[in-house]
């Protein structure tokens, strides 16, 4: 009889609870239809021989051209109360019941009234009385859901924002969108989930541009987010240039897939250019044909001035730590050279060592590289020693030493790190290597 919708939670206890709605004609009025909220009981506490189902109703649906009219029954209150908002009681009084509600009533209900084409059936909306409260007040979402803008219905019918973007008392489909005959069409042959937001963008832009159509509407709708960088680049170009600027760099590639993200990406370029000196007042600078190649290229001139900062704080610290190299048993250990030889330590070995290069500059850390005598240059394993003390050693994916390595290791803490604790602390215990896993590396 009834087709589950499982919005509730049913607990295991002594009683089985459910609410149901289930819809009927109205007796009084041919074009309209009614629901019933039904609450059911099967009690197990006395005899349970003798169990019976008790129902009651606890919400009363009138749906009727131009209106909707709600009762609600509670327990502790006498007769029933009539409410302004018709609202579902499975999110409210029967929350954590076990809900259900019958498809085959609505149909026979619905039959030879203004609900019977009004595409509830293409909606997950519970128990769909709050749908048929919306749909007896604007028919108009039959029109709606039927020209492919559900997702408009959708947020309608769960409070979002619409930005005023239409007009729910519209006769027509042309007044309830205030689009005409050649935009509406525009929108049926472009199978695009459009929503309000396409609809509030092209309103608000379609007069700055006479060439817009929904499309690009759809394709463009977020960069109002972008507000700042749209207007700096208003101050220099029309909307018109701009737009179609933003439309080619979307179509260049896979790189940004919505307009907003061609407008961060701009912002960062042209960050990176006052960064680097690079002269603005260029057109083709300001604006460059293809913002992700541009954008790649300030990225590593950026990258290449930052790490010659870091090198040359790299290569001062390496007179100091050049006395830590040390070669035995076929291995060589020596300090990193430069940031450019951690990243690419990280890259080959495949560990994030790269990240160390900012602490390392500035002395917070010592990186070593190690190798294997006959392929000096080749990424084997890195060390990081702090204060004196290894804190981790990995190679290829985090690896830990071999046993040859840790042999290795072992001889070199003896040889470089025990004789400073000696001569700092006046100890003679051998220091072992700490081969401690951390995230870092």
């Amino acid at each position: 009889m009834c087709t589950v919708k499982a919005s509730g939670i049913g607990r295991k206890t002594l009683h089985d609870e459910v609410y149901f709605v289930y819809y009927e004609k109205s007796r009084i009025n041919p074009k309209a239809m009614v629901a019933r909220g039904i609450h059911a009981i099967r009690d197990y506490t006395g005899d349970y021989y003798k169990v019976e189902t008790s129902y009651k109703d606890v919400a009363h649906y009138l749906f009727e051209p131009g209106k909707a009219t709600k009762r609600v029954r509670y327990y502790w209150a006498n007769g029933w109360e009539t409410r302004k908002a018709v609202t579902t009681e499975t999110l409210n009084m029967m929350r954590y019941k076990r809900c259900y509600y019958s498809p085959e009533s609505i149909a026979t209900a619905a039959h030879g009234t203004q609900f019977q084409y009004s595409t509830w059936e293409k909606y997950d909306a519970g128990d769909r009385v709050e749908f048929f409260a919306l749909a007896a007040k604007y028919p108009c979402i039959e029109y709606l859901t039927k020209l492919g803008l559900r997702k408009i219905v959708e947020d309608k019918l769960v409070g979002n924002d619409l930005y005023r973007t239409i007009n729910w008392r519209g006769k027509t489909l042309q007044k309830v969108l205030r689009l005409d005959k050649k935009e509406i069409n525009e929108i049926r042959t472009s199978n695009l989930s459009i929503d309000a937001s396409t609809l509030r963008f092209y309103h608000k832009s379609k007069h700055r541009s006479k060439t817009l159509t929904i499309t690009e509407a759809y394709k463009l709708k977020d960069i109002d987010y972008c507000d700042s960088e749209l207007e700096a680049m208003l101050s220099r170009f029309s909307f018109e240039h701009v737009k179609k600027y933003l439309l080619k760099q979307m179509g260049n590639g896979n790189h940004y897939r919505s307009g907003s993200l061609v407008l961060t990406a701009w912002r960062d370029y042209i960050k990176d250019c006052r960064h680097l000196g690079i002269e603005l007042d260029k057109d083709h600078i300001f604006l460059p044909n293809d913002l992700h190649a541009a954008h790649q290229n300030t990225i590593q001139k950026v990258k290449i001035k930052a790490d010659r900062s870091l090198n040359m704080k790299i290569a001062t610290r390496l007179k100091d730590l050049d006395k830590y190299r040390f070669e035995f048993a076929g291995f060589i250990l020596r300090p990193a050279k430069s940031s450019n030889e951690l990243f690419d330590e990280g890259k080959v070995l495949q560990h994030c060592v790269g990240g160390y290069a900012k602490n390392y500059a500035e002395g917070k850390t010592d990186i070593f590289v190690i190798r294997k005598a006959d392929r000096p240059e080749t990424p084997f394993y890195t060390m990081e020693i702090r204060e004196g003390k290894i804190i981790q050693t990995y190679g290829m994916k985090n690896s830990p030493p071999t046993d040859e390595l840790a042999a290795f290791i072992e001889t070199f803490t003896a040889s470089k790190l025990s004789k400073k604790k000696r001569k700092n602390k006046g100890k003679t215990k051998i220091a072992q290597p700490d081969n401690r896993q951390e995230v870092a590396v």
